[in-house]
C-alpha cells in the first residue's frame, strides 16, 4: 500500500517537462558544437585558399562549391544596371552592398562593388559610377562568394527590369528575374582599391568558433543544473 501511495504522488507531468527541456538543451549544445566545427573547417579552407594562385573564371565555374573563398579573375564589361542590397551595416552605420552585372564569355557574373553608406531618405539609393571600359574589356579580381538565402527575409521588389533595383537580400534567382537572364551561381567580391569610395572589407563569418563553444558550454551547464535541481527536489519529496 505504501508503494502504491508513493507512485500515486510521483510528479509525472513535471518529469516529462524537465526531461523534454533537458533534451532540447542537449540538442542545442551539440548543435553549437557542430557549428563550431563547421566554422573551424571554413577557416582552414580560407587559409588554404589564400595559398593558391588566382583562378580563372572557367576554373571556378567547373566546381563552384569547392572554390568558395578563393581569389579569381574575370574579363568582361559592365552594363549600367545596378542592384542595391539594403540593410547592410558597416561600423554601425546602415548602408548598401552595390552589385553590378558583368558580361563575360562564360555568362553574366554578379560583381559586388562594395559597401556604401546610406545618407539619404529611406529607399533612396546613392549614385554610383561604374568603371568606364572605353571600348576595351575590363579585368577584375576578387573573392568567390556563394550567397545563402535568408529564410526570414522575403523579397518584395517585383518591379522586374526597373533599375537601379533595391533588394532586401542577395538572391541570385531574384536578380536573374530582374535581368531576364541566368547569372552565374556565385558573386565576385572585388578586392580593396584606393580609387573607389566603396568599402571592401568582406566579413567572412558573423560569429567565430570560440563563441559557438561558449554557447555549447552554457547549454550543457543549464542541462546539468536543471537535472541536479530536479533530482534534489525528488529526494526532498521522498524524504
Amino acid at each position: 500500500m505504501a508503494l502504491i501511495k508513493a507512485n500515486t504522488h510521483f510528479p509525472y507531468i513535471t518529469t516529462i517537462i524537465v526531461f523534454t527541456a533537458l533534451v532540447i538543451m542537449l540538442f542545442l549544445g551539440f548543435w553549437q558544437l557542430q557549428r563550431m566545427d563547421e566554422k573551424q573547417q571554413r577557416i582552414a579552407h580560407i587559409e588554404q585558399a589564400k595559398q593558391q594562385a588566382t583562378l580563372s573564371l572557367p576554373k571556378v565555374i567547373s566546381e563552384v562549391s569547392h572554390y568558395q573563398d578563393y581569389q579569381a579573375h574575370a574579363t568582361g564589361s559592365f552594363t549600367e544596371t545596378l542592384f542595391y542590397i539594403d540593410n547592410k551595416l558597416h561600423g554601425g552605420k546602415p548602408g548598401f552592398y552595390v552589385l553590378a552585372p558583368f558580361n563575360t564569355s562564360y555568362g553574366v557574373l554578379m560583381v559586388n562593388m562594395g559597401w556604401i553608406e546610406n545618407k539619404g531618405a529611406r529607399g533612396e539609393m546613392p549614385s554610383i559610377k561604374l568603371p568606364s571600359n572605353r571600348g576595351e574589356l575590363t579585368r577584375l579580381e576578387g573573392i568567390v562568394y556563394i550567397p545563402t538565402n535568408n529564410a526570414f527575409v522575403k523579397e518584395t521588389n517585383q518591379a522586374f527590369g526597373q533599375f537601379p533595383a533595391l533588394l532586401q537580400e542577395l538572391d541570385l534567382a531574384q536578380i536573374s528575374q530582374h535581368l531576364n537572364t541566368e547569372v552565374l551561381p556565385f558573386v565576385l567580391r572585388l578586392l580593396p582599391n584606393d580609387s573607389t569610395d566603396l568599402v571592401r572589407e568582406w566579413k567572412v563569418m558573423s560569429m567565430q568558433p570560440e563563441k559557438h563553444l561558449a554557447y555549447a558550454i552554457q547549454w550543457f551547464g543549464l542541462a546539468v543544473a536543471g537535472l541536479t535541481i530536479f533530482l534534489i527536489s525528488l529526494r526532498k519529496r521522498s524524504s
